[in-house]
């Protein structure tokens, strides 16, 4: 078989490409050879080098392979000294990465690496890169050298065609699905693109040879190679690589939501838990609308445009695609009204269209889709967002089929919005609450452990100004809507006190004392706060990363990425990770800063239980803000103190509730609440409204 025989493009971009199966499948079912640099060292690494394997192996092809390896400031320190000896560290690092394999598709991948290596069919070296006395650089230095940032592969058949692919592949376990990868391609067979194929073999037999001034290249330490020995498995097909690309296979409650939204008149709403799968029940909705309507023109409509990716990537699993349609692509009407145009005239039976909430209530975006001549679905991802004022100009009764889709569909502080939403929609058609996806294994289980601080003199003389505020404002308010915007106002700026609460850091600094090796650890603070909490911990020596609105959906990547690999072993988060962004692999969280909207909390803990292959357990630090620890009451100021306590009240009955520690948890609040007057029952299922 030759690579000629495909039709291969000159670039690939998975915002277009199905790169999978359009490209590494496809060709390394064909290749003999294959050479690969790769970025530098982990598991994760090891795994997309193997994309696609599988037919590469039935083919007995043959495969060089160079990744990097990255030391920590105190191995290179040694390495000067002469304490330590480079390929003893490098075993050190790359047996802790092999033996720490959670994920079953990283781990069968980098089995299946293994078998090539137990058969002499794999060789494999590591680069580490050096300064210009020939040490090598610590992990921050090598990074920014940018020397493994570009990857390279190349490819030969057995008709001796070559090709080579080259560009900012993301080399990582996270890529297979919802990295974004650009890279071109370059043949042998086409004139043009000699010289480039040329460049891209020289660079990587520069490499495999030790021909750089700035990388060392080492054969991989023989210890390492005896681990891969040691897991390679007997026979190749025990691993069936092959499932890893078939579509995904629905749960039981899944197909049940799907069955009980199709009874309903195909409208209504999937109250689901966060991390418990809503987006491939509704990919099954539209599965099923697809068997009945013979024409069917179907609308996404999600909160931010990074979502809007993970759309796409889902919805190919299921062999269907999207068009992004939304405010940041540049002429993107031009682009809806020619989608339309051509399903009208029936050169497509269905389209789909994934855009953000905004978009969707755009004038254009309306009265493009108002000339569609066929049956509409419209899906609503975090179905709450949609029924503010300015949003819920797109619910159209043009959509015939509605399904809303949220782990907290109930407005907070807006019964209007919430009301029109349900009217829509029509009603909640399928619940599946977080306590019974804990039950049945669909999250893991937590622990709860708060920790309690007190507002300073000056902060809690702050609050009492914003209370008797709040009260002047809402007696001057003249109708109900100014009333309720107030109120809003300055329930928020008082509740920044509380959130900002300066004793924080101190109790931040004792959690970090208690984590003796962290890693996999979200932050979620305030944006008063992320720059002192980045300060505690550069001073601790621990790597860290900012995740917040600042960062593009490629850097976003990358940060996820790395921090599933624990080259960041913390990420200090603000309201970005709330919603859609998937980080399976944390086990820790810190919450620094909540609101009282139990949307915000609830998603925030949904974020932490997502499973991941050896997670046993996550855990949820919260840090809560209480009147007084001393056991103190001034009854001049006991109705300001228990507003306070109310406030918090909410998260801390909902987190402990469905805790593995539950007793525990609300023991250590329960004499506080008392004194204050408030009943913890009267909290408990409160939040359960919206969850």
């Amino acid at each position: 078989m030759s690579f000629q025989e495909l039709e291969l493009k000159s670039d690939y971009d998975s915002e277009d490409d199905d790169i999978l199966n359009d490209f590494y499948i496809p060709v390394l079912a064909r290749s003999k050879r294959y050479c690969r640099l790769a970025g530098f060292f982990s598991s994760s690494t090891f795994a997309v080098a193997a994309k696609g394997i599988a037919p590469f192996i039935q083919n007995g092809g043959t495969m060089k392979l160079i990744v990097g390896a990255t030391l920590q400031k105190s191995d290179v320190e040694a390495i000067k000294l002469g304490h330590e000896n480079p390929e003893k560290i490098l075993s050190e690092i790359m047996l802790t990465q092999l033996e720490d394999i959670y994920e079953e598709l990283i781990r069968d991948h980098v089995r299946a690496l293994a078998w090539l290596v137990a058969r002499n069919q794999l060789e494999i070296k590591v680069a580490i890169v050096v300064d210009e006395a020939g040490y090598p650089l610590d992990q921050d230095a090598a990074m920014k050298t940018g020397i493994f940032h570009q990857k390279v592969g190349i490819l030969e058949d057995s008709e001796g065609n070559v090709i080579s692919f080259s560009g900012s592949i993301n080399e990582s376990a996270t890529s297979w699905e919802s990295n974004i990868e650009e890279f071109k391609v370059f043949r042998s067979w086409i004139d043009g693109e000699k010289d480039h194929l040329i460049a891209d073999k020289l660079k990587f037999e520069k490499y495999w040879f030790g021909k750089t001034s700035r990388v060392k290249i080492m054969d991989v330490p023989s210890a390492v190679r005896e681990c891969l020995i040691r897991i390679a498995p007997n026979d190749i097909s025990e691993l069936k690589l092959e499932r890893f690309y078939r579509k995904p296979l629905l749960r039981d409650y899944q197909a049940k939501a799907i069955s009980l939204w199709m009874e309903n008149g195909n409208k209504g709403i999937f109250e689901m838990a966060t991390g418990t799968g809503k987006t491939y029940a509704a990919i099954g909705c539209i599965m099923e609308l697809l068997k009945d309507e013979k024409k069917l023109f179907v609308v996404i409509a999600c909160p931010f445009t990074h979502l809007i990716k993970q759309w796409k990537d889902n919805l190919v699993k299921f062999g269907l695609s999207g068009y992004e349609v939304f405010g940041a692509f540049v002429g993107w009407e031009d682009r809806l009204a020619n989608v339309v145009f051509d399903f009208n005239s029936g050169l497509h039976d269905n389209v789909i269209v994934v855009t953000t909430h905004d978009t969707f209530a755009n004038d254009k975006f309306i009265k493009i889709v108002e000339k569609v001549k066929s049956k509409c679905l419209l899906i609503v991802d975090e179905v709450h967002g949609i029924g503010s004022p300015e949003r819920r100009k797109g619910l159209l009764d043009k959509y015939q089929f509605r399904l809303g889709l949220s782990a907290t569909p109930i407005r907070w502080f807006d019964e209007e919005g919430t009301s029109l939403i349900f009217n829509f929609f029509n009603k909640v058609v399928f619940d599946f609450p977080l306590q019974q996806a804990i039950e049945k294994g669909f999250l893991c289980r937590y622990e709860y452990r708060p920790f309690l601080v007190e507002l300073t003199a000056d902060e809690l003389e702050e609050y009492r100004k914003l209370t008797k505020k709040i009260s002047a404002e809402y007696v001057r308010a003249k109708t109900d809507k100014e009333k309720n915007e107030l109120f809003k106002l300055y329930c928020i700026l008082r509740h920044r006190v509380i959130v900002n609460a300066s004793m924080k850091y101190t109790v931040l600094n004792e959690i970090l004392d208690e984590l003796k090796d962290i890693k996999h650890c979200l932050i979620y603070c305030s944006p008063q706060q992320i720059d002192m909490v980045q300060e505690i911990l550069n001073k601790r020596g621990i790597i860290q990363h900012k995740f917040t609105a600042e960062e593009d959906v490629k850097e976003r990547k990358i940060l996820l990425d790395s921090f599933a690999q624990g080259v960041y072993r913390i990420l200090v988060a603000m309201k970005c990770l709330d919603e859609g962004v998937d980080v399976p692999s944390t086990r820790i969280a810190v919450m620094m800063a909540s609101s009282t909207n139990p949307r915000e909390f609830i998603q925030r803990r949904g974020r932490i239980l997502r499973p991941f292959r050896g997670k046993e357990k996550a855990i949820i630090y919260d840090i809560i803000v209480v009147p007084d620890l001393s056991g103190r009451i001034d009854p001049v100021l006991f109705d300001l103190e228990a507003k306070i306590l109310q406030s918090e009240i909410r998260r801390y009955v909902e987190f402990a509730n469905s805790a593995i520690n539950c007793g525990e948890a609300y023991l250590k609040i329960l004499d506080l609440a008392s004194k204050y007057h408030i009943k913890l029952e009267d909290h408990y299922g409160d939040s359960q409204i919206t969850n």
